[in-house]
């Protein structure tokens, strides 16, 4: 009579290399008591499933199965043998499947980068869904000046950022996800008398050649693509004063002493209280992109994937709504940024 392998024999199957899937080919033939419907359920061929189980029976040193016109039943050993088979395929089943959901449960530490007026709309909302949805990841956010964001990205500082119209080489990816139109700001009527030069009530290029502008310096991505758009046109932007923050232009444009270009929602409460007016340009390329950029080398993780997904979708809202009027969504692959 036959008796079933030991666990001492089971032991030194698995020392031997009897490979998980014939394990596995054996328990499914024994729970269907059929090759061919075991062969269908694991997805391979049925001569593939039978050298599995010869393989198994080989190193068991007897027959698993009794082979009838109807199907297969199990022999004594098989019948023996099949308990500890099924528990060390469902325990290398459950294995898999934690090692599959603790890699792909997003955790860790993800740093986001964010120029301030982009900060105050998109932070709130994206800090509450990153609480709620991903526990285990901690949401650093950087808030700073557009030339402080560049900088973190440069340094390797952050794994996602909000960055206007980058220029950062092939080392970056970048997705433009929101657009919005440049204007003119210029100082209340009352003001602008001192300043000697008509306002067109739209603004072209050539204008910038004879307007006092107040400019922030590079890299900037106001004055980077102010510069771009006057050097491709021919134009040479009357700049009579520089600055580091925007918030130093716009105490200057608020006083009369110059022009700025910028977008207008950054600056929609000194519109709507008449301290700044907003003229439009004329030319369709004065808007600015603002894009997620992510570091080429970091783009694995799964946990800043999950964040920049939220950040879409939050960015969506606000535009649902209104409160972010002046923008659009657009819709770009994340590629390369292939700037100079």
């Amino acid at each position: 009579m036959q008796t079933a392998p030991t666990i001492s024999t089971f032991i030194g199957i698995r020392e031997s290399g009897v490979i998980f899937e014939d394990l596995r080919a054996f328990v499914a033939v024994a729970q269907l008591g059929s090759f061919s419907k075991a062969a269908a359920s694991l997805c391979v061929a049925q001569s593939a499933l039978s050298k599995r189980v010869q393989r198994l029976e080989h190193r068991v040193g007897a027959a698993l199965f009794e082979r009838r016109a109807r199907g297969v039943v199990l022999t004594e050993t098989g019948q023996g043998f099949l308990p500890r088979a099924q528990q060390v395929v469902d325990e290398v089943i459950d294995i898999e499947r934690n090692l599959s959901n603790h890699v792909q449960t997003p955790s860790g530490v993800v740093h986001i980068a964010m120029p301030q007026r982009s900060c105050s709309l998109l932070a709130p909302p994206l800090l509450r869904r990153c609480r709620q949805e991903l526990p285990l990841v901690a949401l650093h956010i950087h808030e700073g000046t557009p030339a402080n964001v560049h900088t973190w990205l440069l340094e390797g500082v952050a794994d996602i950022a909000l960055v206007f119209n980058p220029e950062l080489g092939p080392d970056f990816l970048v997705k433009p996800f929101l657009m919005e139109p440049l204007c003119l700001l210029a100082p209340p009527p009352p003001l602008r008398r001192q300043l000697a030069e008509p306002v067109p009530a739209v603004c072209t290029l050539a204008d910038l050649a004879r307007l006092p502008l107040i400019l922030p310096r590079r890299p900037n991505s106001v004055r980077v693509l102010v510069d771009r758009l006057c050097a491709g046109n021919g134009v040479r932007p009357n700049i009579i004063y520089e600055a580091d923050g925007t918030h130093t232009v716009r105490g200057m444009v608020e006083q009369g002493m110059g022009f700025t270009v910028f977008s207008p929602s950054a600056w929609s409460g000194a519109i709507k209280a008449g301290e700044i007016e907003a003229i439009p340009f004329s030319s369709p390329l004065m808007n600015w992109k603002l894009c997620i950029v992510r570091p080429r080398a970091a783009i694995g993780s799964v946990a800043a994937n999950r964040v920049s997904e939220i950040l879409e979708q939050e960015a969506d809202k606000l535009l649902n709504t209104g409160a972010w009027p002046s923008a659009k969504r657009i819709s770009e692959p994340l590629g390369s940024d292939k700037s100079p």
